[in-house]
């Protein structure tokens, strides 16, 4: 029985690893769940028809991996390589099969020459070399070869080449050298057409360049209903800068006109008597597809019928642009179940959605949403369990509409930004209400802000307009509470105002449906208050009577905050990877605020960040809570970070082993949280540290799981104390963490 398979490269290089070359190896090993324990194989033993039979080792499926490695070598540039096996005995019966690989010394490409007879296209492969995969003196790689190949063509096709595709670009290898290097010879093969009879002589001519002549726009398009729909056309021009005539659009449609034209129009890169061109090609499918309002986009081209007004020594083409649209109205209804940090919850909510509410392809979003959870509170008396329904005691109502407006929403000219990364516009809006034993709070919020794409990995989110309005009424049994606290636990629950900024800058180099490691990294930048004192003063507006400053009687926060999210992901496989994690933030208060909003402070623990501390119940610093209600905790500065070893179980089950380690802490002393005040000499020692191991369900379209997370530092225990394990009889305390999708 065939119980594991290893390959060992004896002289090994950088350029051949020994998973690729395993996964080139024929017969595997029965599936072992976690990698430890052959289930299945088990079950098999038992039931006989159930399971997973044993894999019996098979010597010609050995045999034929070896060639199949010997190929890939060849590929790579490692001619005649060695490869040989050995197999070991293990109880007589189960067996082992190392492949033992001995690298050749790799080819290398000494020269590289062009034979390519249509001049205008060598001019183009010559002029762009410098952006060649081809290299002298790089190892000879069958894979780069072919990926040259896609290169060149799309080359071409963005010069007008329609039709060239990569079947007419070939290689002659001359390896005759006898020093293991080689002259490589890249030819490109005009258009062959055969002659009219077997005994003619086939014909040679040039590829030809394309050029744009029409573009008609399907907005309304109905598959196999065109030829019984009475269609009007419309003219539309587009005036560029920096272009002398208006690029001319033709709209075929069934009246009335669905959407203005001109939101077509200027995500449209196809434009008359220019040379086709692949990438614009692309790019109108991707600017079209943003709109958010089609179902489906197909752009086809044919060669011109009507060349009257054209000109006769050129080639052109008709672009027909189908757009299908998706419902204009949807609704939808749901309900869900939550756990904010072992608080268990349930939540309602209904959503409307319009996706073209002013013609102009704007997406209305509407959520009415309520909610009900079992949060812990500070209330003790027995009547404070009057309002519960149920074991809920917190009840969340609240509405929220937002509006995207896919253009930059400003008076100025929309061509003073390049066409590919026009910013698009959202407004939001809410109002939220909360009840809870110790207080009510409303908040209402409204947001105003662009985004746009820098480069295909480059991405940024401006809101100049952020406010929120916080109001808070408390009980009489909270406000006894709260006089016995500091002023700035006291402002958690007071009235305020935000009224800022921010901006986001993100960077992902992820490629969809390839196997490569990536780094994700998002800045933010908040600012608030500055612009509203600077009026107020200039007002006049006078202090209260504690010294600060309010706009309708509501004192307004300032404050400035930054924080940075680094993420880097090694795919080692399709089914294993590791997740590294990086946060630091602070956020500091100034002028008219003395604290940091409850809301806009950091915390710690939850299904995301510390998953062995409950949500908000981390830190700050070393502070231990012995009084006789819990305190949720937010602090200035946060610096968390985060492993995660993710591998697959079976089918749509996945596992992952994690750690974390991290904390908040307060900028300055503050005695409602004793010991939790940043210092470079003491920080390292308050770095809470857990580990755990997950499950998750992968449905694809969203992820289940399950963290259960074990504590190893506290930095609430005493100094000297602070590591969990085997210092008392109940170290052992795991917290159950639910969530969807990953935590990072």
């Amino acid at each position: 029985m065939l119980i594991k398979n290893k390959v060992d490269i004896i002289n090994p290089s950088k350029n051949v690893s020994a998973g690729g070359l395993e996964g080139l190896i024929q017969q595997k090993p029965n599936k072992k769940f976690l990698g430890i324990f052959p289930i299945k194989l088990w079950i098999h033993g038992i039931f006989k028809k159930s399971g997973e039979p044993p894999v019996i080792l098979d010597l010609s499926l050995v045999n034929e991996s070896k060639d199949q490695m010997r190929k890939y070598l060849d590929n790579v540039g490692y001619f005649n390589s060695e490869v040989s096996d050995t197999i070991r005995y293990k109880k007589k019966k189960a067996k082992k099969v190392i492949y033992l690989i001995s690298l050749s010394k790799p080819y290398r490409i000494r020269n590289i020459n062009y034979r390519i007879p249509d001049d205008s296209i060598k001019n183009i492969v010559i002029n762009n070399n410098s952006n060649s995969l081809l290299k002298p003196d790089k190892i000879f790689n069958s894979n780069t070869l072919d990926k040259e190949r896609s290169r060149i063509a799309q080359l071409l096709n963005d010069n007008g080449y329609f039709r060239f595709t990569k079947d007419y670009i070939y290689y002659e290898v001359d390896s005759a050298l006898n020093n293991r290097q080689i002259d490589l010879t890249l030819f490109i093969k005009n258009i062959i057409i055969p002659g009219s009879n077997p005994d003619q002589k086939p014909l040679e001519e040039n590829h030809k360049i394309y050029y744009i002549n029409e573009v008609f726009i399907y907005p309304d398009f109905l598959p196999f209903m065109e030829d019984s729909i009475k269609n009007d056309t419309l003219i539309e021009k587009l005036k560029q800068r920096g272009y002398p005539e208006p690029n001319l659009y033709s709209f075929i449609y069934c009246p009335p006109l669905k959407i203005r034209p001109k939101v077509l129009t200027r995500s449209m890169f196809l434009e008359g008597n220019e040379k086709y061109n692949a990438t614009d090609v692309r790019q109108t499918y991707k600017k079209i597809n943003e709109l958010r309002i089609y179902k489906y986009v197909n752009i086809n081209f044919r060669k011109s019928n009507d060349t009257t007004n054209l000109n006769p020594n050129l080639n052109f083409l008709d672009c027909t642009v189908q757009l299908t649209r998706n419902p204009l109205n949807s609704y939808s209804v749901g309900a869900q179940g939550t756990n904010s940090g072992g608080d268990l919850g349930i939540t309602g909510y209904v959503v409307y959605k319009n996706k073209n509410l002013f013609r102009g392809a704007e997406v209305l979003n509407i959520r009415f949403q309520g909610s009900m959870e079992a949060q812990k509170t500070f209330s003790t008396s027995e009547g404070s369990e009057k309002n519960d329904f149920l074991f809920f005691n917190t009840f969340e109502t609240g509405i929220e509409a937002s509006l995207y407006i896919p253009k930059f929403l400003a008076p100025i000219s929309q061509d003073i930004f390049s066409r590919y990364f026009r910013p698009k516009t959202t407004i939001k809006t809410g109002y939220n209400f909360q009840n809870r034993i110790e207080y009510n709070r409303i908040i209402t919020n409204v947001t105003f802000g662009y985004e746009w794409s820098e480069t295909r990995f480059k991405k940024h989110e401006l809101h100049p307009i952020d406010i929120n309005l916080i109001k808070v009424n408390t009980t009489p049994e909270f406000d006894s509470i709260l006089a016995n606290e500091s002023q700035r636990f006291q402002n958690q629950y007071t009235d305020h105002m935000i009224f800022g900024l921010r901006y986001s800058y993100i960077f992902n180099n992820q490629e969809i449906n390839k196997i490569k490691n990536f780094f994700y990294f998002r800045g933010n930048v908040e600012l608030a208050g500055n612009l509203l004192n600077t009026l107020v003063k200039a007002w006049g507006g006078p202090e209260n009577a504690e010294g600060f400053r309010t706009v309708f009687g509501i004192r307004y926060s300032q404050y400035s905050k930054t924080n940075f999210d680094l993420r880097y992901y090694i795919l080692i496989n399709k089914d294993h990877s590791l997740a590294f994690r990086s946060f630091v933030g602070v956020a500091i208060p100034y002028g008219n605020s003395v604290d940091i909003p409850f809301e806009k402070g950091y915390y710690g623990g939850g299904a995301n960040g510390m998953r062995a501390w409950a949500l908000r119940y981390l830190g700050p610093g070393s502070y231990h809570n012995i009084g006789s209600h819990n305190i949720e905790r937010v602090g200035d500065i946060m610096l968390e970070g985060n492993f995660e070893y993710r591998f697959a179980i079976y089918k749509i089950f996945k596992g992952a082993f994690f750690y974390d380690i991290g904390n908040i802490w307060l900028l300055s002393k503050n005695e409602t949280y004793p010991g939790g005040e940043f210092q470079f000499s003491s920080f390292p020692g308050e770095l809470a540290m857990d580990v755990g191991v997950g499950i998750r369900l992968d449905l694809n379209y969203f992820i289940f799981r399950i963290d259960i997370a074990q504590k190893l530092k506290d930095p609430a225990l005493p100094q000297g104390q602070r590591w969990v394990i085997g210092n008392s009889k109940k170290w052992f305390n795991p917290v159950f963490n639910m969530g969807i999708g990953y935590p990072f």
